[in-house]
């Protein structure tokens, strides 16, 4: 059976708590409100796969895990951060118009997670996968249809900086396959595989 799928950086539950509180104080919107459950950071959306390129993408992630181990733990060298994982953070609000999407982003892409998409990429086109042809956007969406910015509070419409000083580090320990599915409730995100990234 052909799956909806894409690969992610995992967003532990205590960012995603932290993140929905802030959203429900600070930024309360009338667009469509993405639960806490859904948060991630995609690194290659693969679309609809079968079976077989769902298992050789896993296959050689998995056969490669110590190798992107040890090379994303080189970025961390020399790091005054905690070195129990990685860290991403958040500090701009961003709006795809096309995609009708909400969504806070990093105000730069660290070294490591260009390394990473890179490696990822380069593991669907070995499956068989095709991705789409455009620059990488690391992002956590907050909302769907958000039509227009016009919404927005008036310090968000004067610049992308956000307000109450927000600027949230993530804590990056993993990431999965994921699939997608739609059921009464709406979309759920389930995780098929996971790779831990422990230093």
């Amino acid at each position: 059976m052909n799956k909806r799928m894409f690969i992610a950086w995992d967003i532990t539950i205590a960012d995603k708590s932290a993140i929905t509180l802030w959203r429900e104080q600070h930024l309360s919107l009338p667009f469509k409100v993405i639960p806490q459950q859904n948060f991630h950071i995609t690194l290659a959306f693969l679309g609809v796969i079968n079976k077989k390129q769902q298992n050789d993408v896993a296959k050689i992630i998995s056969e490669n895990h110590d190798n992107i181990k040890q090379r994303l733990s080189n970025f961390l060298q020399g790091s005054c951060t905690n070195k129990n994982a990685l860290k991403l953070t958040l500090s701009q609000l961003g709006h795809f118009n096309k995609a009708q999407v909400l969504h806070l982003m990093p105000t730069t892409s660290p070294d490591w997670l260009s390394y990473l998409e890179k490696v990822i990429t380069e593991i669907c086109q070995q499956s068989d996968i095709l991705l789409e042809n455009r620059a990488y956007k690391p992002h956590l969406s907050l909302y769907r249809k958000a039509k227009t910015p016009l919404a927005l509070p008036e310090p968000l419409l004067l610049n992308t900086q956000l307000p109450n000083g927000f600027c949230y580090q993530l804590n990056i320990k993993s990431f999965s396959l994921y699939y997608s599915y739609s059921n009464t409730s709406g979309v759920t995100y389930l995780p098929i595989h996971t790779w831990k990234l422990n230093y």
